[in-house]
């Protein structure tokens, strides 16, 4: 097996047809961390079939799809929402995936209580 990268992928897309079709397919290849934000550790191999699976359900004129390879010493800061713990993206063994997930490659329980700033006087 080939060695695998971790990527980044996000889209914009115009009509909400190929929105979902877009949606749906990076939903079974990749873990979503936003709306149009998605993680994944591939291959070569397995990238190139995506990308080309994403350019047969974009328009290349309306549609923005782009992919950004994390480098092996990315670091990530992330406020708000936390990581889930039992989520494993291929073979869970890439370096900057293991960042992404936080010291130790493990999320904040689901439990944790955190104030709401809205509800702040």
């Amino acid at each position: 097996m080939g060695r695998r990268r971790t990527w980044l992928i996000g889209y914009d897309i115009a009509s909400p047809r190929r929105l979902r079709r877009v949606a749906r397919l990076l939903e079974k290849r990749a873990y979503r961390l936003q709306y149009s934000l998605f993680v994944a550790c591939w291959t070569e191999a397995e990238f190139a079939s995506v990308w080309a699976a994403l350019a047969e359900l974009i328009h290349p004129r309306r549609d923005d799809v782009r992919a950004w390879p994390l480098a092996e010493n990315a670091q990530v800061e992330v406020w708000g929402m936390s990581w889930p713990a039992d989520v494993l993206v291929g073979e869970g063994r890439s370096r900057p995936f293991g960042r992404l997930l936080g010291q130790r490659g493990v999320a904040e329980p689901d439990d944790a209580v955190y104030p709401d700033p809205d509800l702040e006087g």
